[in-house]
């Protein structure tokens, strides 16, 4: 496999082994990104996962997480895989992450054969991403990397080797790798004791846009089920033809996750209230986007933000469910013009947008940017106005009036000016000319 780079990004795991961590001093020492130890087998979850997760995104690094691989069958695998994913919810789930969930597969303590291995890979792998919507990334070890088959090869590689002269082995699997831990011994200021030091293979430019969560949004529906679009329809309980204000949505399994499709301030969490017209069919979520419009995410069994919260473009925000009265299990979501009052409720289709044409418009005027970015453009901008206003100020120079500290060399000479405006050079030399003119008459 291929060398180091001098001009990859750097960065570390961690556990709980290194106790409570500086990530601000992490930070300072140019580590860009950190996987946390979330999980391991089907019911431990790291004491510190959750606060480490929180420290690390405080201080500005691109965090991922990984999952102790202890199955020897594909069931078992799966358990173990519906563990990792319910332990992300408590930091927004896996698509509020900048990285990839990662199986860590290292060793056969239960002496299965390479062909179980492979079996308990791959079960636990498409769980995992049927689960979190999000491609798992494969951490392994130089020797065992060689139990993969090429049927895993799709997969990011995250391998280790600790040295500094030998590259990892070319393996069926691989010929390269992703990310390299180089070290089980690093040091790193912020943590105390030993850590492992990790590289990927790129720029920190180069490892956002691998992982980035900049999606196509000619569909913003993508990965879900369309069952009732936007506008007039039959009513499937009714048999009416009445205005849906909405769109009827689907994701698989019937508790499924449901992410928010924008940002903002989560305003309501639970019931819905009378007049609000979020009804009382299950649980309802509406979150105020930076526009002033309400998301409406309606018929949840379960909620997981909170009035007040700000949530991100792809976090969890709960459950799909059921209204009771409908047809099967299913998401309603609607935009309202409105967050005020009762919500934006209005009686008419006046008050709502058509969903799907709101978010493709949404983010074809502002791409969503990570805070370095917003902070490069804040930057330019202040920039650009600083260049504007000086542009602005010599225009109005060209033309100014007698400015106080001419006003005795234009009284000197005002028979030879043809009106009392000028540029700000005219008037420098003309209170140039006034001085040498006044030094040879004194």
């Amino acid at each position: 496999m291929q060398q180091r780079n001098e001009g990859n990004v750097q960065g570390i795991d961690v556990s709980r082994y290194q106790g409570k961590i500086d990530w601000m001093q992490v930070k300072a020492d140019k580590r860009e990104f950190v996987f946390i130890k979330a999980t391991e087998g089907q019911t431990y979850t790291d004491p510190n996962f959750a606060a480490n997760v929180k420290g690390a995104l405080s201080a500005g690094l691109l965090v991922g997480t990984y999952h102790f691989l202890r199955a020897t069958s594909a069931e078992v695998a799966k358990a173990e895989a519906a563990h990792y994913a319910k332990s992300l919810e408590a930091v927004g789930g896996a698509k509020a992450l900048q990285l990839p969930p990662v199986m860590d597969y290292e060793n056969n303590p239960g002496g299965i054969s390479k062909a179980q291995i492979n079996i308990v890979a791959k079960a636990f792998l498409t769980e995992l991403e049927r689960l979190t919507g999000v491609k798992p990334i494969i951490y392994t070890g130089n020797s065992f990397a060689g139990y993969f088959d090429t049927g895993l090869s799709g997969y990011d590689l995250w391998i280790a080797r600790y040295s500094n002269t030998k590259v990892p082995d070319d393996q069926p699997a691989w010929k390269s790798w992703d990310i390299w831990q180089y070290s089980d011994s690093g040091k790193v200021p912020g943590i105390t004791g030993n850590v492992d030091l990790n590289e990927f293979n790129g720029s920190l430019a180069d490892l956002k846009k691998r992982y980035g969560k900049e999606q196509d949004m000619s569909n913003p529906f993508d990965g879900y089920r369309i069952t009732s679009s936007f506008g007039m329809r039959i009513h499937p309980v009714s048999g009416l033809k009445k205005f849906h204000r909405g769109i009827d949505l689907v994701v698989s399994p019937a508790d499924g996750p449901i992410y928010a499709f924008v940002a903002g301030e989560v305003m309501h969490a639970k019931m819905g209230v009378s007049g609000s017209g979020f009804g009382n069919y299950g649980i309802v979520v509406a979150i105020k986007d930076d526009k002033g419009y309400l998301h409406v995410y309606a018929h949840l069994s379960a909620a997981g933000v909170k009035v007040g919260q700000q949530v991100k473009r792809g976090q969890l925000i709960g459950k799909q469910g059921n209204t009771g009265i409908s047809n099967g299990v299913h998401l309603h979501y609607e935009v309202r013009k409105a967050t005020s009052p009762q919500y934006g409720y209005t009686d008419t289709e006046a008050g709502v947008v058509e969903p799907m044409q709101y978010l493709i418009d949404y983010y074809g005027e502002e791409l969503p940017m990570t805070a370095e970015e917003k902070k490069k453009m804040e930057e330019l901008k202040a920039i650009v106005e600083s260049q504007a206003k000086w542009i602005a100020a010599q225009k109005a120079k060209e033309n100014m009036g007698c400015p106080k500290w001419a006003e005795s060399a234009y009284e000197y000479y005002k028979g030879f000016i043809y009106d009392k405006r000028g540029s700000y050079d005219f008037w420098r030399q003309l209170v140039i000319s006034y001085r040498k003119d006044k030094g040879r008459k004194a």
